[in-house]
């Protein structure tokens, strides 16, 4: 068998032990590295060289949940927030009618399954943006460029999320949403150059745009999934009892 042929044997492989693959490592470093040539082949409708962005953002998403169960997944942050006002626990458990650890079980087991498709399902709504920079591009081309950047700023928020639970700094979150938008900005300034603008001061100010409206959708669905995820909790400790 051709090297050739072993390493694409080793490619399927480990696509269907763990849903990734050569390209896909080799799209998550070019994402990084060289972020404008991923850019114009996702421009160009070339789907050989990468792997379709949403699928990399989707694991990111759901790596980003595991690395959350390093400080107890998002029912641990829910309480660990929580801890924070003296006041606020006791007033959380005389709503919902049951204790906190329970609530934020419920919680976190909802926020968990929603998370990928609440807030990605709202941030996707900034391929409309694209479209609007490049009227030329195909909806999968804008798709494509979307999630290209938001794997870039998913990146990003990944580590951040790794030294937080390594360091037990809960106080980093406060920042990661700052953090974040410069990460979809910087990401679409180094990649959109010639393909989502032509000029540099143009790619800065649609970048500015880009990182303001999707920080906007990421809230909006941050506050759809709080809520959801309180709904489903309160649901689970009276509707049982019930």
């Amino acid at each position: 068998m051709q090297p050739s042929g072993k390493r694409e044997e080793i490619d399927y492989t480990l696509e269907d032990a763990f849903g990734v693959n050569f390209r896909a490592l080799k799209t998550l470093k070019d994402i990084v590295i060289r972020p404008n040539v991923v850019f114009g082949s996702y421009a160009a409708n070339d789907r050989v060289t990468y792997t379709p962005a949403v699928r990399l953002f989707v694991g990111l998403i759901a790596l980003q949940v595991f690395v959350s169960f390093l400080w107890g997944g998002y029912a641990g942050l829910l309480i660990s927030q929580w801890e924070t006002q003296p006041d606020i626990i006791p007033q959380m458990e005389a709503l919902f009618n049951g204790p906190i650890t329970e609530v934020a079980e419920h919680y976190g087991n909802a926020a968990t399954f929603l998370h990928a498709i609440v807030v990605g399902g709202f941030t996707a709504l900034s391929a409309f943006l694209i479209g609007a920079f490049n009227k030329s591009l195909s909806w999968v081309a804008r798709v494509n460029l979307t999630f290209a950047i938001l794997t870039g700023g998913t990146i990003v928020g990944l580590l951040g999320m790794i030294v937080a639970a390594l360091t037990s700094d809960i106080a980093l979150f406060n920042w990661m949403p700052l953090i974040v938008f410069l990460s979809y900005w910087i990401f679409f300034v180094r990649g959109g150059r010639g393909v989502l603008a032509t000029t540099l001061t143009g790619t800065m100010l649609k970048g500015g745009l880009f990182a303001s409206v999707t920080m906007i959708y990421v809230f909006i669905g941050g506050v759809v999934m709080a809520l959801t995820g309180l709904g489903y909790a309160y649901y689970m400790v009276n509707g049982s009892a019930g």
